[in-house]
């Protein structure tokens, strides 16, 4: 895939995550839903489809509601998904916890992201108290612009790694390789038991 594909592919994404919990939540960003499309954009619906069943699985016990932020599994996926499908491409018991670790980074962002945003709560108080126009839609509109470029941030920043890992010809230790190919052979049973767990929360 050219540059420019790749980087349209991470900036629909960036603008797809925020279905997630600050616009829209259509559902968009669920893996469910985008691994099968990603994956058959960057050239290997099988693979998307496949991540996007494993994160969606891994994931139903973990929501992001309320105050609560868990792992972000859209940026997971998507990240796996660049590193498995690009170029150099990563295998996927690497690439699957690597988008991980990616999801897990955008957690930790957002975290300092949504505490910035108190202080948008009080700059409208003072406007309404001094009688001027709070302007929502333009602070509404900058915050959902810093949230897509921090998930562009890290999106790039994994593949960025992933490429320079793979330029440099660095390898994963053989124990440690031997390790991630196992425990993704058993992801499949995990994220079972994950659905089972989640339809007997729900009855």
């Amino acid at each position: 895939m050219t540059g420019w594909g790749l980087g349209f592919a991470v900036a629909a994404v960036s603008i797809v995550e925020l279905d997630a919990t600050a616009a829209g939540q259509f559902m968009l960003s669920r893996p469910i839903v985008l691994g099968p499309v990603l994956g058959t954009f960057l050239g290997d619906p099988i693979l998307g489809t496949g991540f996007g069943v494993l994160y969606e699985l891994l994931s139903l016990n973990d929501l992001p509601v309320g105050g609560h932020l868990p792992l972000n599994v859209t940026v997971a996926l998507s990240a796996a998904l660049f590193c498995a499908l690009g170029t150099p491409a990563a295998a996927p018991e690497i690439a699957f916890p690597g988008g991980a670790l990616a999801g897990w980074a955008h957690r930790r962002l957002e975290e300092f992201l949504r505490r910035s945003r108190g202080r948008v709560g009080e700059l409208v108080d003072q406007r309404l108290i001094r009688g001027s126009n709070p302007a929502l839609l333009r602070l509404a509109g900058l915050e959902l612009a810093k949230q897509a470029a921090m998930t562009f941030f890290v999106l790039t920043s994994a593949i960025s790694f992933a490429v320079l890992w793979g330029r440099l010809g660095l390898e994963v230790p053989g124990v440690l390789q031997s390790g991630l190919k196992t425990g993704f052979a058993v992801l499949p049973w995990l994220a079972l038991a994950s659905l089972i767990r989640a339809f007997k929360v729900a009855f």
